[in-house]
Parts: structure tokens; sequence; C-alpha cells
């Protein structure tokens, strides 16, 4: 009789730990149009104690959601706004926070929704796989368009960096765009280092040089390159 209770049991638990595995995750991305800053919960779970004006969640499973959006207003005031969304399976769904038609309050709009699984790029001359999964086109152009939105330079840099790190690859054109959509060199270079291990085409990553306008960031880079 133990025995069975325990097979029971055994099965009981690798069916919940198949479930699990199996259930499909979806991801969210919110922004505000025009720069608000806001906190974001998700069910409950306060994604940012340190208010935004973008906040992205992965790893989220698919389906129905609560939001609770806390938005920060002139003059210390405040508007909570509560939404029950639906994020599709395998996708990343775009929110943005607009004015309503009188500018006040803000309202939730969806935008779009973008696949999660991202087409893996052609492998290298020695038949390697590069890169698992790569920032595409409209990937890059959504990019530009908040760092180009961003004021600050450190922004726009820290904007670039995560973006490239949440998608897993780049190709060296794409980042050639980013870099130019920064003012200062020393972020330039600061991009450039960084995106080197996301770099899918890494034979065409002199291409890179041309974002730079010194002469002393092309040789600071051609030092990084050596050293790698």
């Amino acid at each position: 009789m133990k025995r069975i209770y325990f097979l029971g049991f055994l099965l009981l638990f690798f069916a919940q730990a198949l479930q699990a595995q199996i259930v499909p995750e979806a991801a969210l991305l919110v922004e505000s149009q025009r720069g608000e800053l806001f906190q974001l919960a998700v069910g409950g779970r306060i994604i940012n104690p340190v208010a935004s004006n973008r906040v992205a969640v992965d790893h989220l499973p698919a389906g129905r959601h609560q939001l609770n959006i806390r938005v920060l207003m002139r003059g210390r005031r405040t508007q909570n706004l509560n939404a029950e969304v639906i994020l599709s399976a395998n996708y990343e769904t775009v929110f943005v926070l607009e004015p309503s038609r009188r500018g006040f309050p803000l309202v939730l709009r969806k935008v779009e929704e973008l696949p999660l699984s991202r087409p893996v790029p052609p492998s290298d001359s020695y038949g390697r796989d590069v890169c698992r999964s790569v920032m595409e086109p409209e990937d890059v152009d959504r990019v530009l368009r908040f760092m180009k939105e961003e004021g600050f330079d450190d922004r726009r840099l820290e904007i670039a960096k995560g973006e490239i790190k949440v998608a897993g690859g780049i190709m060296t054109e794409d980042l050639y765009l980013l870099l130019k959509a920064l003012t200062f060199e020393d972020r330039k270079v600061a991009l450039a280092k960084f995106a080197y291990d996301y770099v899918c085409d890494r034979n065409k990553f002199s291409r890179v040089f041309d974002a730079f306008d010194f002469s002393g960031s092309k040789r600071e880079m051609q030092d990084f390159l050596y050293r790698r």
C-alpha cells in the first residue's frame, strides 16, 4: 500500500513539474508618451520601486494580468491607473501611457506585439553559430526612438545596453546606428565595448569605427580588440 501511495505521489509531482515547464511565457513593456515617471505593479508585485518612464517585464505567464500604475504628475499630484491586460504567448506586448482627449488623466493603450523568439542569424565562415538570437530591424527602430526621446547621453547609453542584452545579439550595422544616436565619444566607446560580446557578425565589427569622430576613440577600440 505504501508503495502505491509513493508511486502516486511521484506521478503527481512529475505531472505538476511538466505543467510548470510548458506554461508559455510572455513579456510586457510600458512606456509614457510624454516622459511621465511611473511605478508599475503586476499582480500586486512592484516592478520598479524607483519611478521610470519605461518599464519592461519578462518571464511572465501568458494570459490575464492585473496592472497597477502610479503616475507621478506635476505639483506632487499622482494618478493611479488599474487595468487588466491579456499577454499573448511568446510575444512582448507594448503599452503606452498617453493623454486622454482632454489631456488628463492618462490612459493606457496597447501599441503592438513583438515576437519573443527571434530568428538565428547566419553562421560565420567556419560554420559556427555566432548568436542564438538577434535584434531585428523593427527592434532597432524602436530603440532609436527611445534614445532620441532622451535628453542625456547617459540615459541613452543605458537604454541601448539594456535592449542589446535583452535581445541577445545585434548585427554590426545596427550597432553603428545606435552609436550614431550618442553624442559623446566616451559613451560611444563604452557602448561599442559592451556590445562586442553580442555582435553576431564580428568580421564586420570595424564598421563601428565610422561612428567615432576622433582618432583617439578609434585607437582605444583597436587596443580593445587586440586585447580580446
